[in-house]
């Protein structure tokens, strides 16, 4: 259940605070940045192509594809051996990066 509430929360808080881009961001604004998607989950952008994600403290972690289609981020699944950071892959609508 914990793991439950840990990834709704994770997905509420991305949803509040990542708004749609019509314009203006793209892949390569985004390269090299990093932000929190909650207390735990950290998201790294590596290429414009493939993104890191990790629970922290660094205990587990993995490497996955995104895109940016229609004005949001669109994380593909990772390779993480964790399970609450493999429920973070979807569509993220966003506005600025922490």
């Amino acid at each position: 259940m914990k793991k439950v509430m840990t990834i709704f929360g994770a997905i509420l808080f991305v949803s509040t605070v990542l708004i749609s881009c019509n314009g203006g961001v793209n892949e390569k604004d985004l390269v090299g940045k990093t932000f929190d998607l909650d207390t735990y989950h950290r998201i790294e952008f590596k290429t414009s192509t493939r993104y890191w994600i990790y629970q922290r403290p660094l205990s587990c972690g993995g490497e996955g594809n995104w895109s940016i289609q229609n004005g949001k981020i669109v994380l593909g699944p990772n390779d993480s051996g964790c399970e609450s950071t493999q429920g973070m892959k979807g569509t993220y609508e966003y506005s600025q990066l922490k």
